[in-house]
């Protein structure tokens, strides 16, 4: 095979600088250079692929997302523009998709200033997952720099993540419509489901670009609720509430939909949903037993005796005082020890200085606990690797003391370790220890799933705190059948919990997520460890006591019925999300252009 080479004739080129371009080329063609560079900006940005490829996958940490949290990403940047409501049934992921969106925005340069507002139960958790899985970092409305701005923080600060109860309230309220944000996601967003409510109304005349709402259940008692949340992204999409009652809500019924399957069209264009029974999302079984322990009777007489105090000081004392009360009651649930700080701490809040002294020398007088007895051979009968999950420091130092003595090689796990600590730590764990003995703090943002086994040695009275404790390790990822064990002391307010949450609704079979949903329909303006320090300090003595917690499990009964049945008229009401057509990949394209247009 021949090639020819064609010789190309030199071009003489010179160059001179007598040549005045101002007078070839007319004045009113020149522009400044602020303009040359916004158009070279402007360039750059239309050289970026379209929404159908997402920047952000390549830059998030430890994450695999599922098919159908990348589909919703696509479709909530490109047919969406940006503005919508992810609606996923509980456990697939709407915090994932939100983040991923949040950071394709950020990659892309379309957004600067953030603001995330969500339950103040979830403000830590979402500031740890958008800093571990999207290396973003977010300021809190609870962090003292951020509180030492005053009103003006929420201008100062590019990413604010805030309760949505200190945001809707004055001052932060009046100082928040100041703002211009380019992006706002709120979390739980079936909160606002009322358009009479402040948190409606302070959404409703927040200044932005995008917004993201994301909820489990954009349905809850009625129809209406869900006209009012699409309103809050969709201004007018779903026309006035008037014709919406009268073309959509069955007389006498407001929770059944009436031509549903026009109305089922209409949501497919503004809201996202994706169903458990039609996604790739699969989790193992999980497995709970409740080890109900016989406290000896120094112990048994001690929690008596703090029973006591607990219930004749809460009522008319200050609220710090009742906080301190209220973990008082807890931590002497935990073992002895936890509970000895707290109640020196009360010697000089409350009337009775002796009563207390009595307390602290009931403590000194226990050195052995039988729940510390049960785990270690608890420990000793689990294969494989175990973590302990305990509230309280003190638990944990004396939890580690016994396991040492007893030559069982362990790895800790608690807010005083630094980051680089807390990596050593489970590192260690992962490799060669048995068990890890962690607090709530110490595990928050943690996967933890190369573990199957979990020992709760003393049990938080906020469900979701627990929930937030089986997540570590059944979560995506986890190929094991998981075990969790409690340790419950006979005739303790835990006790009555456990009997409550797994008797009562079956928590631990619940999906990660959905005893929120249900604690939710049971009292929403009062948290559950509320409800149950106010049963406790209530009733004059454990009888009552009992009586008022099976009325409280019959309450939670109905409120998981409730949301059985919801959730058959919410499959009528949104059906299956359909997979990204061609004219869904179209508008992606297209998508960016939009973008700059706003």
């Amino acid at each position: 095979m021949s090639v020819e080479v064609l010789q190309i004739a030199e071009i003489p080129v010179s160059f001179t600088s007598e040549i005045d371009l101002k007078k070839i080329i007319s004045a009113d063609k020149f522009e400044s250079y602020q303009l040359f560079r916004l158009n070279l900006e402007a360039h750059k940005l239309s050289l970026l692929p379209a929404f159908d490829t997402l920047l952000a996958l390549n830059l998030s940490r430890g994450i695999v997302p599922f098919e159908h949290q990348i589909n919703s990403v696509k479709k909530l940047l490109g047919r969406f523009r940006g503005r919508g409501m992810l609606c996923d049934e509980v456990g697939l992921g709407k915090t994932i998709e939100a983040s991923l969106a949040m950071l394709e925005l950020i990659t892309r340069g379309l957004i600067k200033r953030i603001l995330i507002l969500v339950p103040p139960s979830l403000v830590e958790q979402w500031k740890e997952e958008t800093f571990f899985k999207f290396n973003l970092e977010f300021i809190t409305s609870d962090d003292k720099e951020f509180k030492s701005h005053g009103s003006g923080a929420w201008g100062k600060f590019d990413r604010i993540i805030a309760s949505i109860h200190t945001a809707k309230k004055s001052p932060h309220a009046d100082a928040i419509k100041q703002e211009d944000f380019d992006l706002i996601i709120i979390d739980e967003a079936h909160h606002l489901k009322n358009a009479n409510t402040v948190g409606w109304k302070f959404i409703n005349s927040l200044k932005k670009k995008y917004i993201f709402l994301l909820t489990a259940t954009p349905v809850q008692n009625n129809l209406e609720e869900l006209f009012n949340l699409v309103t809050l992204v969709y201004p007018g999409e779903l026309g006035t509430l008037k014709s919406f009652k009268k073309n959509f809500i069955s007389a006498g019924d407001r929770l059944t939909p009436k031509n549903y399957e026009q109305l089922r069209s209409l949501l497919g264009e503004l809201i996202i949903r994706n169903r458990r029974a039609t996604s790739d999302v699969k989790f193992t079984r999980r497995f709970a037993k409740t080890i109900r322990i016989q406290l000896s009777e120094k112990e048994k007489a001690l929690y008596e005796s703090v029973s006591d105090v607990v219930r004749s000081q809460y009522k008319g004392s200050p609220q710090q005082v009742k906080m301190a009360l209220r973990i008082l009651q807890e931590e002497i649930g935990s073992i002895p020890p936890a509970a000895v700080s707290t109640i020196e701490s009360l010697k000089d809040k409350l009337p009775d200085g002796a009563l207390i002294d009595g307390l602290i020398e009931q403590c000194n007088h226990i050195t052995f606990s039988e729940k510390i007895k049960v785990l270690i051979d608890v420990i000793h009968k689990t294969p494989g690797k175990v973590i302990v999950f305990t509230k309280f420091r003190a638990s944990h130092a004396v939890i580690t003391a016994v396991l040492e003595k007893h030559g069982i090689r362990y790895s800790p796990l608690h807010g005083g370790l630094t980051r680089h600590e807390k990596e050593k730590s489970i590192k260690e764990f992962q490799n060669v220890s048995k068990a890890l003995v962690a607090t709530d703090v110490g595990s928050e943002g943690r996967n933890l799933q190369f573990c199957n086994h979990i020992i709760n040695f003393d049990l938080p009275w906020n469900p979701m705190k627990i929930e937030q404790r089986i997540g570590r390790i059944s979560r995506i990822g986890q190929e094991k059948e998981v075990h969790v064990t409690n340790l419950s002391a006979k005739d303790t307010i835990e006790d009555h919990i456990l009997y409550l949450l797994d008797a009562k609704i079956n928590m631990f079979e619940l999906v990660i997520g959905e005893i929120d949903v249900i604690l939710g329909r049971l009292d929403e303006e009062t948290d559950f460890e509320t409800l149950i320090m106010d049963t406790w300090t209530k009733s004059p003595d454990m009888k009552q006591f009992e009586s008022e917690i099976a009325q409280l499990g019959e309450d939670l009964l109905a409120a998981k019925q409730k949301y059985s049945t919801l959730k058959d008229t919410e499959d009528k009401i949104f059906g299956d999300q359909f997979n990204t057509t061609a004219s869904e990949k179209t508008a992606s394209e297209g998508a960016e252009d939009e973008y700059r247009d706003s």
